[in-house]
């Protein structure tokens, strides 16, 4: 599957990129849970939504048995764990949070590359323009798997929901070509995720420092 439903450049939208961009990176990316499905078969490295932080608290998914305590709420109790002995018995959840994700995409110089420059005739996206559709497609999964994003670079906070995905294509529609095709350092979370889209050109000892400043 390929997320170049059309050959027709985003370059060529203008002002109303933003919201095109949006609509367009929306379909493609109601096409990709399957391959997040066939992947998660594979390594079991992908999962949306809210994530367990191995401690209880708010959240759906079991964690324990522990005994009951004064206090407890009766709805707590668990009676099939309790009428295996002659104990009470209430189920814990585990804590889970969503996420927070910054992603940034390459706007430098080589990402202007097309393939038009070599077939005569075709109107070919640059880089660029495929570099912002994956990475709004990637927010939207995001958005719908409940994570809050924001655009690395942008001193936005990071936002969940609709708006999130909304200010992200607004970011990046509005954000002029750089000439650094790496990403500058900013600190993040300690359980922050960061997702990079480029085509790497740089030097590898370059690419590496700039990573593990993160």
């Amino acid at each position: 599957m390929s997320l170049s439903a059309s050959r027709a450049p985003l370059s060529s939208w203008g002002r109303g990129s933003a919201v095109a961009l949006r609509d367009r990176a929306e379909q493609a990316a109601a096409v990709l849970p399957p391959l997040l499905v066939a992947a998660e078969r594979v390594a079991v490295t992908v999962a949306q939504g809210v994530h367990g932080r191995r401690r209880v608290g708010q959240g759906e998914t079991f964690w324990q048995f522990r005994q009951y305590q004064p206090g407890d709420a009766a709805a707590r109790i668990d009676w099939r764990e309790s009428a295996k002995s002659q104990r009470l018995y209430v189920r814990e959840a585990e804590w889970e949070a969503a996420q927070s994700v910054w992603l940034w995409r390459d706007a430098s110089a080589s990402m202007e590359y097309s393939s038009a420059h070599y077939l005569a005739g075709a109107e070919w996206p640059r880089k660029r323009d495929r570099a912002e559709l994956l990475l709004v497609a990637l927010a939207s999964l995001l958005v719908r798997g409940g994570e809050r994003l924001t655009l690395l670079g942008s001193g936005v906070a990071p936002m969940n929901g609709r708006v999130a995905l909304t200010r992200i294509t607004e970011l990046i529609s509005r954000d002029p070509s750089q000439s650094d095709s790496l990403p500058a350092f900013e600190p993040l979370p300690r359980a922050g995720q960061l997702v990079l889209i480029g085509d790497f050109l740089s030097p590898l000892d370059a690419i590496n420092s700039a990573i593990t400043r993160f």
